[in-house]
């Protein structure tokens, strides 16, 4: 069985071998999916959540009933996806995924964080490291190794957090969540796990945000038990 991945916003995939090595051993076929303006080139422009569902219909369009693993902004697509086109996916599988709209902390927050540390870090920008010291800790790393259109990407993504409506997702879920994650807080995995009917949330003992990469065998066996059902 194949199981489509969409990794988060990275630019590169160094941490998903051994990962999709454990799949292949519970006789899975993983498919990595390459990001425009991540781990692919990015067309010209700034995109919107739109234009990433659209890239990943087209990755998805000659399947049927696929099964696709979402990370992080993977995650965040993968769900815009499903509220385009709710009858395609046969199953979807969120690893620490991005999405959840918060009141406070959340997509707006950052989005008005985002646009005011592009200001602040330009001063830096003379100081070798400095800068990119900066934007680490007030956890504007991703921001700042963006390129121009990237950012602008960033805080779309961000901004279409703001529409998230995860009642209407109508499909067999499972979520895997690292229980230490900071940059997605459990509490985002248990409040999509509350909002999506009959979604299943498991969660990794001492996993941070990508526990597909520090604990490869025990996320490969969730995701393959998920595809037994």
């Amino acid at each position: 069985m194949k199981i489509f991945i969409i990794h988060g916003w990275t630019y590169n995939l160094l941490k998903w071998p051994v990962f999709c090595d454990e799949l292949r051993k519970l006789s899975l076929e993983p498919v990595q999916l390459k990001v425009p303006g991540l781990t692919a080139p990015l067309p010209g422009k700034p995109w919107t959540i739109d234009e990433y569902v659209e890239w990943l219909r087209g990755q998805l369009k000659n399947e049927s009933n696929p099964v696709v693993i979402g990370h992080s902004n993977g995650g965040r697509i993968a769900l815009n996806y499903v509220k385009k086109y709710p009858s395609h996916l046969g199953r979807l599988i969120l690893i620490d995924s991005a999405g959840v709209p918060h009141q406070q902390t959340g997509s707006t927050f950052k989005l008005n964080i985002l646009k005011v540390i592009a200001k602040i870090g330009k001063p830096l920008g003379f100081i070798p490291g400095l800068r990119k010291l900066f934007y680490k800790l007030i956890g504007g790393k991703d921001y700042f190794e963006a390129g121009p259109n990237m950012r602008l990407t960033m805080r779309n993504m961000l901004k279409a957090d703001e529409k998230t409506d995860f009642a209407s997702v109508d499909l067999p879920v499972t979520i895997i969540w690292g229980k230490e994650d900071k940059q997605t807080p459990l509490s985002d995995g248990e409040s999509m796990a509350s909002s999506i009917k009959g979604a299943k949330l498991h969660i990794i003992e001492g996993a941070r945000h990508a526990p597909f990469f520090t604990h490869p065998k025990e996320a490969a066996k969730i995701v393959a038990e998920a595809t037994k059902n």
